[in-house]
């Protein structure tokens, strides 16, 4: 049985952490949709993670381009860890 936590539940979907900065982008791309419906960030997160995952299984230079981001993923926290 599933029980309902908050407003914006949806089957099949769960809670993924992303950054601040992150996030705000994603926002700001969805807003600038001309289509839009109520849960199309959560589509368009998915997406963005099925393509780079199915991009880095599959290609030596897609697998470097995302662990060169992870990189700076990690170097943007701890350069937040260092201003708080």
């Amino acid at each position: 049985m599933t029980t309902q936590n908050s407003g914006n539940y949806e089957h099949g979907y769960r809670a993924v952490l992303v950054r601040e900065d992150t996030k705000k982008s994603l926002r700001e791309f969805r807003a600038s949709l001309a289509e839009r419906d109520l849960f199309q960030e959560r589509r368009i997160a998915t997406a963005a993670l099925e393509m780079v995952i199915e991009d880095a299984s599959r290609d030596d230079q897609a697998r470097k381009r995302l662990f060169a981001k992870v990189k700076d993923v990690v170097r943007r926290d701890i350069d937040d860890d260092k201003t708080a």
